[in-house]
């Protein structure tokens, strides 16, 4: 059987589309039915959190040490929710929320300013309601008063929350922090939240991934602009309804299944080749700058933050949904990985380098981490420790930049200034805020 060549050109070009959407959903429900790594199933409208650090067998990937994280996936079908953020003026933390489409649509925390609490001692309460939920307040006679109002793009979203921490003895208070955060319905009385329809299993597997988005496009309505470019996918049966896949017509389905294989590899072809670098370098500055529509509180409607042209942005969202949930804009915080050493080789412990960190902008500071490759875990060592953060207290150069030996032999055996023999020069900044 020949597939239609439009169709299968038509499908690859809606599987890039619609992939984002399929894996954080898939996500959602996974990490509310059956937790992810560390961070333990506690359904819908409550927080999980990571209470260990990480370390070098953590089930994550290119691990922040220094941070813990906590997740929640809300579902306001039910009806308004209330998110109690505790205090936390003088730690680094912040809570970011993803609609479907892995939109960053909200932040809270240090940088917005949301962190000093109400003077109670009981921190920031932020009512959180569905898509035109404010006549839902209005019809219930509920009055916002001087709470934070966000209204989410679709009924169901995550919320990753990030708190900084130095060292084991901060940790318990770090778990306090995460101890009081927490979500409520404002109806006390509201029914039990049941998180995104899935009738998937109703077709076979290689046809799974379209009903997901079929479906799931139906209950997380598109913006504007998105919702006329998705009509172009109305022969591959996306937009019909009952769905055309549980009994799909032959051509149809060796369509959808030889465009969702082209799809996919044009989209790893496309993540080959963007990773450029920079004397080694490659950074995460824009990778969160897919977001065109979705601005809610603490989000920059800045062009500087935005990729203008919809195709390139579509592509971006694509190739961001390949990691994990989490991706922040660049002005929340920003990476950059370093595999290599300035003449292109693999960086070894068979040899020694240098690295120049310069001072970190006000308010901001950095951490250097290091990786094994090309997996991404931790590198044990004897000491427990697996990063190093311009808050410590380091050696600083006149000029105020912070010299890094790396090497395999404790310090003392060999020179910690000057430049030996077969060291090997590199800098860079990771700056959050």
């Amino acid at each position: 059987m020949r597939a239609d060549d439009q169709r299968v050109g038509l499908a690859a070009e809606a599987f890039s589309f619609g992939y984002p959407m399929v894996c954080a959903v898939r996500q959602i429900i996974r990490a509310a039915d059956e937790g992810i790594g560390p961070i333990r199933p506690v359904g819908f409208n409550a927080f999980a959190h990571e209470t260990d650090p990480p370390g070098p067998l953590s089930p994550f990937l290119n691990v922040n040490p220094d941070v813990l994280f906590s997740m929640a996936q809300v579902d306001l079908g039910p009806g308004p929710v209330v998110l109690r953020v505790p205090p936390a003026p003088d730690r680094y933390h912040v809570l970011a929320f993803y609609d479907p489409w892995l939109n960053v649509f909200a932040y809270l925390g240090t940088r917005t300013g949301t962190n000093t609490g109400d003077g109670d001692g009981r921190g920031h309460e932020v009512l959180l309601v569905p898509p035109g939920g404010d006549a839902d307040l209005d019809a219930a006679g509920t009055g916002s008063g001087s709470r934070l109002v966000i209204e989410a793009p679709a009924r169901v979203f995550s919320i990753v929350a990030r708190f900084a921490f130095r060292g084991p003895r901060d940790l318990p208070a770090v778990r306090a922090l995460q101890d009081q955060l927490t979500l409520s319905p404002l109806d006390p009385g509201a029914r039990r939240p049941e998180g995104p329809p899935d009738r998937s299993k109703q077709v076979c597997d290689d046809l799974r991934f379209w009903e997901e988005l079929r479906t799931w496009m139906r209950a997380f309505p598109l913006p504007p602009m998105e919702r006329e470019y998705a009509r172009r996918f109305e022969a591959l049966g996306l937009l019909a309804d009952p769905s055309p896949y549980i009994d799909p017509d032959p051509t149809l389905a060796w369509s959808l299944r030889t465009g969702l294989r082209t799809g996919r590899d044009e989209l790893e072809r496309l993540a080959d080749a963007g990773r450029r670098t920079n004397l080694g370098w490659s950074s995460t500055l824009h990778e969160a700058d897919y977001n065109l529509d979705r601005f809610g509180p603490g989000v920059l409607d800045d062009r500087a933050w935005e990729i203008p042209d919809r195709a390139q942005a579509r592509i971006a969202r694509a190739l961001a949904a390949r990691r994990p949930l989490g991706i922040v804009h660049a002005y929340e915080e920003t990476a950059a990985h370093c595999a290599v050493d300035l003449e292109g080789h693999h960086l070894t412990g068979a040899h020694d380098y240098r690295l120049r960190l310069r001072p970190p902008p006000v308010d901001s500071f950095w951490t250097l981490t290091m990786y094994d490759e090309p997996d991404g875990y931790l590198v044990d060592n004897p000491l427990d420790r697996y990063s190093i953060s311009s808050l410590d207290d380091l050696v600083h150069e006149p000029d105020g930049s912070i010299p890094v030996v790396i090497q395999s032999e404790p310090p003392g055996r060999k020179h910690c200034h000057g430049r030996p023999p077969g060291r090997r020069d590199h800098q860079d900044l990771r700056p959050r805020r």
